[in-house]
């Protein structure tokens, strides 16, 4: 296993803050581990929390028209 995928594991079975009271998925993030560029959000949305992907609104529309051409 990769230290990514060790955080990721860590973040699913975190229960120090509050979003683990309301949360239903855990959304650590996804890409290529060697990325040279990495977007951070604040917290995830319903849309993040009910797919557990990170950048995920209604239409899924930003990410996969917008970012997803450029990596």
């Amino acid at each position: 296993m990769s230290a990514l995928t060790d955080l990721n594991n860590e973040i699913a079975l975190c229960r120090q803050c509050e979003i683990v009271k309301t949360r239903t998925k855990s959304v650590p993030g996804e890409g290529a581990e060697n990325a040279e560029i990495m977007f951070i959000g604040e917290a995830p949305g319903w849309h993040e929390d009910q797919q557990g992907r990170p950048f995920i609104d209604r239409r899924d529309s930003f990410w996969t028209n917008y970012w997803l051409p450029l990596t």
